[in-house]
This record gives C-alpha cells, sequence and structure tokens, in this order.
C-alpha cells in the first residue's frame, strides 16, 4: 500500500466521471474539508484490511499529535504500478474507514472509488505536511517487472518523462517551448536543466548570494551523505525516514540529507563560540534528496532533488526580536523585486503540543508580532499551528494568476539545540544555549523557478531571461555590422544571441518573439549607414536612430537595478 499523506488548511473535490470498471455510487459530486489529513491511498495487489488498519492507525496518530480535525480516505491510484483489482480495493478501503472511525477521536471522510475527479488542495507549509507512507508487503509482480526492466536496459529507457498534453500555461510546457529544463525517466523527480534554464537558476542564486552579503551571512557546504546516527539525533529518521534514501556502506547505514538543518549544527559544533561571535548567519545551497512515490511528482513543484536557499542563525535570546526585523525586511525586499504580492501567517503554540517553558514561548511568539508589526506587515493568524519547537512565519505569495505559493518560512527552533546540546559562553563566562532560527526566502529554486515560469509565462524580466538580446541583420549586406554590435554586447557581458542564420526579418523576428527575448535588435542599410541600431520588444514596440552605446547603457542599468519591466 502506497499513501501520499497531507496535512492540509482545506481540500475540496469533485466527482466527474467514474473511471474504473467498478466504482461506488455517490450520493453528494462535492467534497470537501478543513484542517484535515488527507490519506492519498492506493491499494496495491497482496494488501489486505490489516494493511489498511496499519495505514489508519499511522495516520490516526499523527493526526492527533499535530491536532488535526479529520481524517480523509482518498483513493488516489497514481502512486503504484501494480494495484489491486477494483473489487479488492474497495473492501480493502471499507475497512480502512470502518477501522479509522474507530480508532480515531475526530471527523472521518472519505471520497468515493472509482471515480475522476477535480481536485483542489491548500497544503500547510510544515516540513511534515508532505510524506510519503508504504505499508505490507503489496505489488507483488513489481519486484519482477523491476529486474526484468534493469536486464533489458538500454538507451530506450534514456527519454523525456511524459510531459505531453498539459496547458500551454503549465511551467512543464513552457519549459521545454524556451529549452529551460526537462525531466528524464531515467532520473525520476530530478531536473535536467539546459543552457537557458541554468541560467535562470544562477542568476537567483546570484541575486540572493548578493543579499547574503548585505545581510551578513557567510555560506557553507556540507556533504550530502551522514551516518544514520546524524538523524537519530535530529529527529529525522524517527519522522522522516520513510521520505529519505539510504545506502548501506561499511561503516553502516548512511542517509542522504533531506534538509540542511543537521550538518549545519556540526559546523557549529567544530568549536567553543562566545556570545560575540553571534549571531552566527549561515547559508548554504546544497543540493538535498527526498524519496516521493512516484505518483506525487509534478515537475518542478515536487522533485526528490532540490536545492534551497536556506539559511540557520544562530543567536542569544536577547538578538531575537532584531534579528526578525532584520528577516522580514530580508523577505520584503525580495519579493518586491518580482513584483510579487504576499501575506504572512503567523502560527502560534498548540497548548497539547508543544516543547519547552511557556514563558519562552510567548517571548517568542511576541517577538515575532513584533517584528510583522515594525515592518508594517498585515498577517493571518494560525493559533496553535506552530511546530512543536517554536512558532514560525510562513509566506503565501500570490502570481499573475492569482494563485497562492507557500514560499519563505521562518522557524524558531529550541529543540535541535537542546537536542544537539549546543552552547555558547555568555558575558556571565558560563555556558548558554542558542536560539536557532531555520528560514528560507525563495523555498526551492526548483518550485521557485516553476512558479516563475508560470507567473511571468515564459517572459522573464531582462535580468532573469537567458538570452537578453538577438542582434539580427536583414540581409547580408549588413552581416558585418551585425557582428560589431554583437561583439560589443558581448563586452559588456550582456547575454546576446546573434541570429545569422540567412532566414528573412520576418521569420528572425517572429522565432526572437517565440524565444520572448525580452530585446531584438535589427540592422538594414540605414542603421548600417548611420551607425544607429533600431531596438524592438518582445510585445512589438520599435525605437529607431538609438546609438550601441547608448542602449547598452540603458539596458546594462535595468540589469544591474533588477527591473522588472522593459526600459524601451
Amino acid at each position: 500500500m502506497k499513501i501520499l499523506q497531507l496535512d492540509v488548511n482545506s481540500i475540496s473535490y469533485k466527482l466527474i466521471k467514474p473511471e474504473a470498471s467498478i466504482y461506488e455510487e455517490a450520493k453528494e459530486k462535492d467534497g470537501r474539508a478543513s484542517n484535515a489529513l488527507v490519506m492519498l491511498t492506493s491499494i496495491e495487489a497482496g494488501d489486505t484490511a490489516r494493511t489498511g488498519e496499519e495505514a489508519v492507525n499511522a495516520s490516526a496518530a499523527f493526526a492527533k499529535k499535530q491536532k488535526i480535525d479529520t481524517i480523509l480516505i482518498y483513493p488516489f491510484a497514481h502512486l503504484s504500478g501494480s494495484l489491486e483489482e477494483p473489487g479488492k480495493a474497495i473492501e480493502v478501503f471499507k475497512a480502512m474507514r470502518e477501522h479509522a472511525e474507530k480508532a480515531f477521536d475526530g471527523k472521518v471522510e472519505y471520497a468515493p472509488f472509482g471515480w475522476n475527479k477535480q481536485l483542489s488542495l491548500d497544503i500547510k507549509g510544515h516540513p511534515l505536511a508532505e510524506t510519503s507512507r508504504s505499508y505490507g508487503q503489496g505489488g507483488g509482480v513489481r519486484k519482477e517487472g523491476r529486474q526484468e526492466r534493469e536486464r533489458k536496459a538500454d538507451l530506450s529507457i534514456v527519454r523525456k518523462s511524459d510531459w505531453a498534453g498539459l496547458p500551454e500555461t503549465d511551467h512543464r510546457s513552457i519549459g521545454e517551448q524556451l529549452n529551460l529544463y526537462s525531466g528524464q525517466e531515467i532520473s525520476p523527480g530530478m531536473t535536467y536543466w539546459h543552457p537557458e534554464g541554468w541560467t535562470i537558476y544562477q542568476e537567483l542564486v546570484r541575486f540572493i548570494r548578493e543579499k547574503y552579503y548585505d545581510y551578513g551571512y557567510e555560506e557553507i557546504s556540507t556533504p550530502a551523505l551522514a551516518n544514520v546516527a546524524l538523524w537519530h539525533v535530529s529527529g529525522h529518521y524517527e519522522h522522516y525516514k520513510d521520505n529519505m534514501f539510504m545506502v548501506d556502506y561499511e561503516s553502516g547505514t548512511m542517509g542522504m540529507k533531506p534538509m540542511n538543518c543537521p550538518s549545519t549544527i556540526m559546523v557549529y559544533k567544530t568549536r567553543k563560540r562566545s556570545y560575540k561571535e553571534l549571531p552566527f548567519r549561515t547559508a548554504i545551497f546544497d543540493k538535498l534528496y527526498r524519496k516521493e512515490v512516484s505518483g506525487s511528482l509534478g515537475g518542478l513543484f515536487r522533485v526528490q532533488e532540490l536545492t534551497q536557499d536556506d539559511g540557520h542563525i544562530f543567536l542569544t535570546d536577547g538578538q531575537l526580536d532584531g534579528e526578525m526585523v532584520s528577516l522580514l525586511q530580508f523577505v520584503k525586499e525580495v519579493y518586491s523585486t518580482f513584483g510579487l504580492k504576499y501575506m504572512p501567517k503567523l502560527s502560534t503554540r498548540d497548548p497539547n503540543n508543544f516543547m519547552g517553558d511557556i514563558g519562552l514561548w510567548d517571548k517568542a511568539t511576541e517577538a515575532l508580532r513584533h517584528a510583522l508589526d515594525k515592518n508594517d506587515m498585515k498577517y493571518e493568524l494560525k493559533e496553535g499551528d506552530a511546530a512543536f519547537y517554536g512558532p514560525k512565519i510562513d509566506f503565501d505569495v500570490l502570481d499573475s494568476q492569482g494563485r497562492a505559493w507557500q514560499c519563505a518560512t521562518i522557524q524558531l527552533d529550541y529543540q535541535l539545540p537542546l537536542r544537539f546540546k549546543l552552547a555558547y559562553t555568555g558575558e556571565d563566562g558560563k555556558d548558554h544555549t542558542p536560539i536557532m532560527i531555520h528560514r528560507a526566502i525563495l523555498g526551492s529554486l526548483e518550485r521557485f523557478i516553476g512558479v516563475m515560469v508560470e507567473h511571468y509565462q515564459g517572459k522573464f524580466p531582462t535580468w532573469l531571461a537567458p538570452v537578453q538580446v538577438v542582434v539580427m541583420s536583414i540581409g547580408e549586406g549588413n552581416a558585418k555590422y551585425a557582428d560589431e554590435v554583437y561583439d560589443k554586447l558581448r563586452q559588456h557581458r550582456i547575454r546576446a544571441k546573434l541570429d545569422d542564420s540567412g532566414r528573412t526579418i520576418e521569420y528572425k523576428i517572429r522565432d526572437a518573439q517565440m524565444k520572448k527575448v525580452p530585446y531584438m535588435i535589427v540592422l538594414g542599410n540605414r542603421e548600417q549607414e548611420s551607425k544607429m541600431i533600431t531596438v524592438r520588444e518582445r510585445s512589438g514596440k520599435q525605437k529607431q536612430g538609438i546609438t550601441a552605446e547608448g542602449f547598452i547603457e540603458t539596458i546594462s542599468r535595468e540589469i544591474a537595478e533588477r527591473k522588472s519591466e522593459l526600459s524601451y
């Protein structure tokens, strides 16, 4: 049995039409729930009622711990390639529902089996809000099928993932059209970055690195593999091992890191630290690996290999207020660059599920509230929705289509410093435990780029655009002048391409517009004789009689200031 478990603020679905040979009748065509634990469930060959009960027990325990009101059991055939036949699967689902009503104190909902459904989810932002789980033996034919595929392995498996038939506005369709990235079956849930897409990726990293310098961060890097002892201490082995890739090694089992915080702590612990060295602000861009079931993967939005603009800050209690104000200013500066609207959400202590002193919790929550107020940020209060180790602020950003995406997060952590016995020497000469802030501004770079691709629909501002200018000549007699202009652009590190294909100028312009290049420089006899250029925007707006030097000065300023609008 495969389950994708989602902790959601809300879920709604609409039954469209039956898609299985056997399906359940439904009185209502619409379903919805709030503050729910959704069990997207695939029943595999060999699964039994006992398998379902085991899954329900685990989810019910999680729901109780997270103070979740409702469990929704949702048949979801896309998590496995070895499904049980519909008649037997329905019986397992019925057993799960009956057991859930006994094992769970809250409300139990059930989506009818065998229907094609239109699904809408608002998933919470904490690390365990999305987890994949496996139960029972299930899928008896899978092992043989996988081994058979491995024996027959050849270049026929080296092909793109099936991204066909997607809407033109989807980031996967736009990414293929603009040659930004691809998915490959040999690396499920991992991104193959093409030169154009990697340019966008690196520009985002460069942007955040500049902010790190302004805000006093020091960048580090740590190994991708660590002995499971590290993950036991951090608690990830207990709470997250099903989502970790494990590797057997002669010194013991090694885990590929799904989060950066434990290894960052190991850097902190390498020597004794004084209060004079705090805040100690670390930044890290290492790859992370999170094992997901194949049916849950989706382009750049849900992947198994990802990079976060991750940061961890170690500080004293007295430094907390000032650091939070600075962090919120950091968030404001970053999102204003992209013209994104955002809504902060302040999550407070769950009275039934928290660690540490209540007075310290109240002080930390007040520090977050004060920082939001001082930065004039209106926010939504999520009472009792904090992680067990401390309060947090999450940020939903709105794209050009009005959709909300949870990106930035700022979390106060008192638990890991205690578990790892972190200390600093205070002014009194005694050891004290630091506070730890976990924060990411963009979040997953993969996910943020997917959001940006759909937000801009591929029409990136000039500073982000993979190709910023295409230089094109009208006739063969203008080719030498086109070379000269192209060389000048390159000398000023403007990402330019020279279209010397010999095609008609109409074709060249149309091709650049299809690739959503911000600027085109069109050069004919008139431009060559006057030593001027004609600049054309991707929208079709055109301006003549401009010097190459004047254009270079204007576009260089546009790029340096990271303007969201074109200058011409």
